[in-house]
């Protein structure tokens, strides 16, 4: 499998337009609702441009909480590594950056999954699940389409730059993250879409058969679904049933048992603001 940084522009016709859709504020979401956030809306730096991060937060040092009250930054299981950005279990949200922001994992790999995207790369153990989860899929039936993998420091800032052009700071800060605080970042996260292309990076995913059986399966392959609905007020950002995660299949299988969303399992407080 090849290594380099992926490029990220969404191609037409793979997703039905679904780029020109967000740049036009056209889509089956309301036009104050703006809901794909892993698409971009203006020219980006490649993700090989080397950017020089601004300080934008500090990790969040633990400090004295009621033993009721979850720390942002201390684990309920202190056997898992949420800090560390090489760790399958590091905890990425609006409290808690990466660290350095401008981290690069050094082990990326592309997938040998159908990808709309390609070279498009995941850490390598998370690109040998991917490869299970889309195997698993094709025998239930399910056609599934990489859309989207690792993004660099770089091409994230082009990234959040323009929805907060387009939509506003506080609207951007609801479907992208900031350079630094994505997820893509660490080589962990994917989006997935149907192969047809039906309702690709839109909410209405999670309707089509495909977003049903990633809703079912995932976690038996070590994915989760990081945005799930109802939990803005937790993760801070609009419910994406096209986005998951990969934390290991034990660790999966800990997060749905525990209501499907990572900060509540992993014991950390809900981070709906920088």
């Amino acid at each position: 499998m090849g290594r380099g940084l992926v490029t990220l522009c969404l191609r037409a016709g793979v997703v039905g337009g679904i780029l020109a859709l967000a740049l036009t504020g056209c889509s089956s979401a309301e036009p104050d609702e703006p809901l794909v956030r892993s698409a971009t809306v203006q020219a980006t730096p490649h993700p090989s441009v080397t950017a020089s991060p601004p300080v934008m937060s500090s990790r969040v040092t633990p400090s004295a909480t009621p033993e009721d009250t979850p720390s942002s930054a201390a684990p309920e299981d202190p056997e898992l590594d949420h800090g560390s950005p090489n760790s399958i279990h590091v905890l990425v949200n609006k409290q808690n950056p990466l660290d350095p922001a401008d981290y690069a994992p050094e082990d990326l790999s592309v997938p040998d999954v159908p990808s709309s995207r390609p070279g498009a790369e995941l850490r390598d153990e998370a690109a040998g699940a991917a490869e299970d989860l889309f195997s698993a899929a094709v025998q239930d039936g399910v056609d599934l389409t990489l859309l989207s993998a690792y993004r660099s420091y770089g091409y994230q800032q082009g990234t959040y730059a323009g929805w907060v052009e387009t939509y506003g700071q506080a609207k951007a800060d609801r479907i992208s993250a900031r350079p630094g605080f994505s997820e893509h970042q660490t080589g962990l996260a994917m989006d997935v879409g149907a192969a047809d292309g039906a309702c690709a990076l839109e909410q209405c995913f999670g309707e089509t058969a495909e977003g049903a059986w990633v809703a079912e399966h995932a976690a038996e392959h070590g994915w989760i679904v990081r945005y799930p609905d109802g939990a803005e007020d937790i993760t801070g950002y609009s419910p994406e049933p096209w986005h998951l995660r990969y934390v290991g299949t034990e660790a999966a299988a800990d997060v749905v048992a525990s209501g499907g969303v990572l900060e509540t399992a992993w014991g950390f407080a809900p981070a709906p603001g920088y």
